[in-house]
């Protein structure tokens, strides 16, 4: 059986990308009509990261398996998990009776009770409710950004945010990738105090910049404000320029 994999929210591979509801309501049009199987890659988003507890709840279909892993437990440990419908446990204990995997540290006890609680905090402190309600706030303090040149578009979920990164605003052009700009940006945020993630080759698989920003589900108003004035001050610090670009043949 074959199987579409997608980000329903794309983290770091697209920049906090959110897809139209058109897009997940004709993929699923697609997999049903072709007995294809929805996997959502839920390592980043999944637990709460985009103001719900998965990103495919933003959208319609629901997904046959799901695969989760950082946000289980907060990244204290390394953590993941498979989650699949009932039709599919069904059709493996029809079949094999099991699901076969093994590594040297699956299933381990400690790393696993690590998830649970961390799982009983999300809901007892209601942070995923939490990050739902701090998106607003979050998402207009960094609409603040839009005005610097360098600036093409602000994007994202919950409290998972990506700048795009631009050398005209007005067609998009990107950055050339001789100025290492989200590099710099990243090393000028650093100084500020501010820890962004930065990737490139977004646009043709070299140029295209962006940084990404993912505070605690647990940020307050004033860090959120905080966070857009120690980032303005960085991009204000970084030149939109670097070497001399080589000569076309």
């Amino acid at each position: 059986m074959a199987a579409f994999l997608a980000e329903p929210i794309l983290g770091s591979s697209g920049g906090a990308v959110v897809p139209p509801p058109a897009y997940y309501r004709r993929i699923d049009e697609l997999c049903r009509e072709h007995d294809v199987l929805y996997i959502a890659d839920e390592v980043l988003t999944g637990c709460g990261r985009t103001g719900r507890w998965f990103a495919f709840q933003h959208y319609d279909p629901v997904p046959d398996v799901v695969v989760l892993g950082k946000g289980l437990n907060g990244g204290y440990a390394p953590l993941s998990a498979v989650v699949a419908s009932r039709e599919i446990a069904a059709t493996l204990a029809r079949g094999s009776g099991a699901f076969n995997h093994a590594q040297t540290y699956s299933h381990h006890p400690v790393t696993c009770a690590a998830g649970a609680a961390t799982l009983r905090y999300l809901k007892r402190h209601r942070l995923v409710e939490r990050c739902a309600e701090a998106s607003a706030g979050f998402f207009a303090e960094l609409a603040t950004l839009a005005e610097h040149p360098a600036v093409g578009d602000v994007r994202g979920a919950g409290l998972l945010a990506g700048i795009e990164l631009v050398r005209d605003r007005a067609t998009r052009e990107p950055m050339p990738r001789a100025w290492r700009f989200a590099e710099r940006l990243v090393e000028r945020a650093r100084e500020e105090g501010l820890i962004v993630w930065p990737n490139v080759g977004h646009a043709d698989g070299t140029r295209g910049d962006l940084v990404i920003l993912a505070p605690p589900l647990a940020v307050t108003p004033d860090e959120v404000a905080e966070i857009g004035a120690r980032l303005r001050r960085a991009l204000a610090a970084t030149p939109m320029a670097g070497p001399p670009e080589a000569p076309g043949p």
